[in-house]
């Protein structure tokens, strides 16, 4: 008899443990997109470091985000293991002006014969694969709309372009029942759409102002989390 007590106590040990591990896991995220989204993915983490994972694959140098490296790099990005929430982008790669007729990525302004990265159909149909993709890995999922593009010093990108795209975007993420973020109209709010940013970065280069809070409520809707450090105004 003391033996099968033993045996029932180690049982109920090992269970509760399994038990503990289990209740402290933490939602996982997942934020695809290009360099713009690496400071809100900071901030997330911040700000919900007790109550979700937030993760934010880096790119190697040189490789440029877009819809099409999206898909060739998807099972890398997606890594081990299971998402809880998807954040995804692809926009603003596909609309920077690159050098044509070879296969090395060079970016050229338009005025020097530059052309789009990638064709609005193109687009289209890439977007279309890459949800397909990500449906299949059965996390929520919701798409940030493209931000805006405003004059370019560089004369890189097509100031309004990406106005078309995300139209093309939202048509697809209806078909497939994906909700948008709109990123496009909360930055819009944020910053002077007349005033070249600084540095010559657009349209990486929100006047310094913060533009994870979209993301933030997401969270809170979509896996009942809430932040546990959100900074003062």
């Amino acid at each position: 008899m003391p033996s099968f007590v033993a045996i029932a106590v180690l049982l109920a040990f090992f269970g509760a443990g399994q038990l503990g591990a289990a209740e402290k896991a933490l939602p996982r995220v997942l934020i695809l997109g290009d360099q713009i989204y690496q400071q809100p993915a900071s901030d997330l983490k911040k700000e919900f470091k007790e109550n979700a994972e937030i993760h934010f694959p880096r790119l190697e140098p040189g490789v440029v985000w877009n819809s099409a490296t999206a898909l060739e790099l998807l099972d890398r990005q997606l890594g081990e293991g299971s998402w809880d929430l998807i954040h995804f982008n692809c926009g603003l790669g596909d609309l920077i002006h690159r050098l044509p007729g070879v296969k090395a990525f060079r970016v050229m302004p338009r005025h020097a014969g530059g052309i789009r990265t990638t064709a609005p159909e193109q687009y289209e149909k890439n977007l279309h694969i890459l949800v397909t993709r990500l449906k299949a890995t059965g996390a929520k999922l919701v798409w940030g709309s493209t931000t805006p593009i405003r004059h370019s010093s560089t004369n890189v990108f097509e100031k309004g372009k990406e106005i078309e795209y995300n139209a093309l975007a939202s048509k697809v993420m209806a078909k497939h029942g994906i909700p948008t973020n709109d990123m496009h109209a909360f930055v819009k709010g944020l910053i002077d759409m007349n005033k070249p940013a600084g540095h010559g970065a657009d349209p990486f280069f929100f006047d310094r102002k913060p533009i994870h809070s979209p993301l933030r409520e997401i969270l809170r809707k979509n896996l009942g989390v809430v932040p546990v450090n959100i900074p003062k105004p």
